[in-house]
């Protein structure tokens, strides 16, 4: 979620299953008459390749930290609704910031957005991400979220306020890049402590 930290500007972000098989068996034991020819001879039944393939197939274990997992999802996603909403005014005043990130995260935020606004320039549009990896740092005093994904801002883009003209930027910067973010449950929510970009094209 970042430009580019070599952008004069200080503007970071726009810069830069073992399967157990079952064997199924049975004989019946049946009567013979004398005959060599009698037709009541035990038989020997099939078992249907569909069924042999469901008794193969294990279920997966549910994952204990999903109902977790979705809530830190919930969360980051409603930062980056209040990121954007700031970044579409270059307001670093915006009274939501402090409300989904503090620390490192929340300073770094708003000073950009005071470069944007000294600029005379806001962003335009809203950045992408797929690939999000959400995991659990063990061992903290409050539960701490580490989410890593791909962040597209090939459509999150710098205009200039007055004239909604786009600004220049180098075209070797990446469009494309992982972000990994820092969030802690406090008792109001999850809150962004930390926002870093990897440098690392995906």
């Amino acid at each position: 979620m970042a430009i580019a930290r070599q952008h004069h500007t200080g503007n970071r972000r726009l810069l830069a299953a073992a399967t157990t098989a079952a064997a199924v068996a049975a004989l019946t034991a049946g009567c013979t008459s004398g005959s060599k020819n009698d037709k009541n001879a035990a038989t020997v039944p099939t078992v249907s390749p569909s069924a042999t393939a469901a008794a193969a197939s294990p279920t997966a274990p549910a994952d204990p930290e999903a109902a977790d997992k979705a809530e830190v999802q919930a969360a980051y996603t409603h930062y980056w609704d209040v990121l954007s909403a700031a970044y579409t005014k270059a307001d670093p005043d915006d009274p939501n910031l402090p409300k989904v990130s503090t620390g490192d995260a929340l300073v770094q935020n708003q000073q950009e957005l005071a470069n944007f606004r000294k600029g005379g320039r806001v962003i335009a549009g809203r950045p992408q991400h797929s690939r999000t990896v959400i995991t659990f740092k063990p061992d903290t005093k409050l539960k701490t979220a580490v989410i890593t994904d791909c962040l597209d801002i090939s459509q999150w883009k710098p205009v200039e306020k007055s004239s909604g003209k786009p600004v220049d930027l180098p075209n070797t910067r990446l469009l494309r890049y992982i972000n990994t973010v820092t969030a802690e449950k406090w008792p109001n929510g999850w809150v962004v402590l930390e926002d870093k970009p990897e440098g690392k094209a995906c």
